[in-house]
């Protein structure tokens, strides 16, 4: 059992004894210590609802992730009174695209690099700071029940044993490789024909080499560098610490052709004259399934599905996290009173989720045959470097700045 130091939690709030997990009813349990589980937990635990989050993950854990998080998710992030889950972040105001031997600088004001296993430490920290009970390590299932059932019953397998909790609500929050809904019949993915897989990687800057060194290449804190190559994309920032954070999107076959994940980010920064590279083969790159897809239902009876759970799409400098907070804000406005729910609640939230969530995932999805097309993304930032406002409207559409303008509002 690992002590609260070691969960990064506070010391008078460690790990509870199993036995006071599984001998209640909750009135929230969200599968999933991720951002849209933990700023979800936070905000009911405020509210005064007794909430406990289940991590398949020993904790801290780090994940597949870009690292970033765009001006509209930090504004999102403080409007909630979670600030300070970004103590350890890194300010980005730039991103600057490199096609082959071009490239154009666009400006990202008020977005932050920081770490998933930094960021999801302190959000769960929060959230038990609010009243919330965390248990890591722990695989969660959900079991069939039936229409009238006033609640819904957790399967968690902790070690080599089961144990069952309760729960009038039930948050999927365990993204797109969660497996806690495979039971619900409501819960299958959609995946986009020849979709992409993520991966990613941190590691030292000495392991760098010369190509990262910012008197040498031009790399600067403060800017996320986006590398557009034949088969991907890869994105590199320098973290707070001053480790660099490397993240990609691969097309698997492309991967395959060339000897792997590693031999394809080499091959496509090496297209963007990036040619002194650290030995990628002994970097241990972090790999997440296949990443555009979609849920065509978000929820069954007394369970939701949030964040990443609800589907996902080739994200670009930090929205990804920015739709996962604003999908938590959302949920916990939707839930009814816990003794209550509406038949038609789960068809209410999937609205809900389109006209909040993926309207705002558009321009990604419009924008996404551009950076799979070298070609295509080489004319756009020739076309960006010509009209300056043709970057800057592409900036303010992929990463906006503000809540209050159309991608970034909260309505």
């Amino acid at each position: 059992m690992k002590s609260a130091t070691n969960l990064n939690l506070p010391a008078s709030r460690g790990r509870p004894d199993l036995r006071d997990v599984v001998n209640k009813t909750w009135d929230v349990v969200v599968i999933g210590a991720g951002v849209a589980g933990s700023v979800t937990a936070a905000l009911l635990a405020e509210r005064g609802k007794r909430v406990l989050v289940l991590e398949k993950s020993h904790w801290p854990r780090e994940k597949v992730c870009g690292g970033c998080l765009s001006s509209v998710a930090v504004q999102m992030l403080k409007r909630a009174g979670l600030g300070s889950a970004l103590r350890r972040s890194q300010p980005i105001d730039r991103a600057v695209w490199q096609v082959g031997g071009q490239s154009i600088d666009l400006p990202t004001a008020g977005g932050a690099a920081i770490s998933r296993s930094d960021l999801d430490a302190a959000l769960v920290s929060c959230a038990v700071d609010r009243g919330c009970t965390f248990v890591p390590g722990v695989a969660a299932k959900l079991l069939p029940s039936e229409d009238r059932d006033s609640y819904r019953s957790v399967q968690l397998k902790i070690e080599d044993s089961n144990q069952t909790v309760l729960a009038k609500v039930v948050l999927a929050c365990d993204g797109i490789a969660g497996t806690s809904m495979e039971a619900e019949n409501w819960s299958q993915w959609k995946i986009a024909r020849r979709a992409w897989m993520g991966v990613s990687v941190t590691f030292e800057d000495r392991n760098a080499g010369p190509i990262f060194a910012a008197h040498r290449s031009g790399f600067r804190t403060g800017s996320i560098h986006m590398h557009i190559g034949n088969g991907g994309y890869v994105g590199v920032v320098r973290m707070q610490s001053g480790n660099i954070h490397l993240a990609a999107a691969l097309d698997p076959a492309r991967g395959r052709d060339e000897g792997g994940p590693a031999s394809l980010v080499r091959n496509i920064l090496n297209s963007c004259g990036q040619t002194r590279l650290p030995d990628f083969q002994n970097l241990r790159l972090r790999g997440a399934g296949t990443l555009t897809r979609r849920r065509l239902h978000l929820g069954g009876h007394r369970v939701l599905a949030v964040g990443d759970a609800c589907g996902y799409i080739e994200p670009f400098t930090g929205e990804g996290m920015a739709w996962a907070i604003r999908a938590a804000i959302a949920v916990v406005d939707v839930l009814p009173e816990m003794e209550d729910w509406p038949a038609n609640l789960a068809e209410q939230w999937g609205q809900i989720h389109r006209n909040l969530i993926q309207r705002k995932q558009r321009w990604c999805a419009a924008l996404r045959p551009l950076v799979h097309r070298p070609a295509l993304a080489a004319l756009a930032v020739t076309a960006g470097r010509a009209v300056p406002a043709i970057g800057q409207f592409l900036a303010l559409q992929i990463s906006p700045s503000d809540l209050s303008t159309p991608q970034g509002d909260f309505a």
